[in-house]
């Protein structure tokens, strides 16, 4: 376009963190879990005390989750969630932007930490971000991610197009 990128907000720095925002944040309200806030690429990576990040990223890798690739990292936040504290956790990087399935990138991590870390995350404070509390119990119960994410993309097929004659663009 020629635009010169504006952060939307001090923590979304580039095109990839706009990107992967909602799949990163869906599991931010629990206070135990970082997003990388308080790094120099929140939004791009997450982590926690108890994340081992070379588990958790060969796990998202064997998911073959289209346009994205994870690689263990270890941060320090020095703010937000764990400041001062150096975690483990897993670095997202986009191969390929037009492929990327940001819901079930969302849905796979939150299955990951919930099949590798059972507990860990807290999900009735999740809830709202995940707006129905079925997809939680679905990936609490192991079902595939894939699946879910399919699912919610049935479900929305019908407004997306009625929606599609006012679209503009």
């Amino acid at each position: 376009t020629g635009l010169v990128w504006i952060n939307p907000s001090p923590n979304i720095r580039s095109l990839e963190a706009a990107l992967l925002y909602p799949a990163v944040a869906l599991l931010e309200a629990s206070r135990n879990y970082s997003v990388g806030r308080g790094t120099d690429a929140p939004f791009l990576q997450v982590g926690a005390d108890w994340i081992h990040g070379s588990e958790l990223a060969d796990y998202l890798n064997r998911r073959h989750i289209p346009g994205i690739r994870t690689y263990p990292v270890r941060l320090r936040p020095t703010r937000s969630v764990f400041a001062g504290q150096e975690i483990e956790g897993v670095r997202f990087v986009v191969l390929d932007r037009e492929v990327v399935q940001v819901a079930r990138l969302g849905l796979e991590i939150a299955s990951a930490i919930q099949r590798l870390y059972p507990d860990r995350i807290s999900w009735n404070n999740c809830e709202r971000h995940f707006g129905d509390a079925r997809v939680i119990q679905s990936l609490r119960e192991g079902e595939d991610p894939r699946l879910v994410a399919d699912r919610l993309a049935a479900q929305a097929a019908p407004w997306a197009r009625s929606r599609q004659r006012w679209l503009l663009y």
